[in-house]
């Protein structure tokens, strides 16, 4: 594989995540909610995305290169949030604490052993605990983030970069 700067990196890997940030079609999940409900699903599958990317560059990549990839990525999110994603511009910084606290509690549950399925499901049942769906919608939503959340793809995409200086 050539060697990539940070900023071709991380479009790379936006790319990948972009696919399952595409507006997915909540209602193919059973899944009947509002704009602000679809709009914190999307923002939950970005974090999830996030959060496997950042797992695999911590462990894939040089502290400096991490950070150099990461910080591109973080430019590549805030770009696309309100023009690709459709999110509203002034919740990007809120946003950032949020990933921060929430790759805190899946990191503790990968380091007890825990699958990107077991990941998705504590993603939903936070949502169904802050309300965000109904206990009964659950299972569909777990199974929207364990189709849409391309982790093993994202670990693969970092396993195979080679950071350029």
């Amino acid at each position: 594989m050539p060697r990539l700067s940070p900023t071709d990196a991380a479009q790379n890997l936006h790319h990948i995540m972009s696919r399952a940030l595409s507006g997915a079609a909540l209602e193919d999940y059973g899944l009947s909610l509002s704009r602000e409900q679809g709009d914190r699903i999307l923002r939950e599958l970005l974090t999830l995305c996030l959060f496997w990317v950042w797992s695999a560059l911590d462990s894939g990549l040089s502290d400096k290169d991490r950070d150099r990839v990461w910080a591109a990525l973080a430019h590549r999110i805030k770009e696309a949030w309100a023009a690709e994603l459709g999110l509203p511009p002034q919740d990007f910084d809120g946003y950032l604490s949020e990933f921060a606290q929430r790759r805190r509690l899946y990191e503790n549950l990968t380091r007890e052993g825990a699958e990107p399925a077991a990941v998705a499901a504590e993603a939903a049942g936070v949502m169904e605990a802050d309300s965000l769906i109904e206990p009964e919608d659950r299972q569909k939503l777990l199974a929207l983030l364990v189709d849409l959340v391309p982790a093993d793809e994202l670990g693969q995409a970092v396993e195979e970069l080679e950071i350029s200086d």
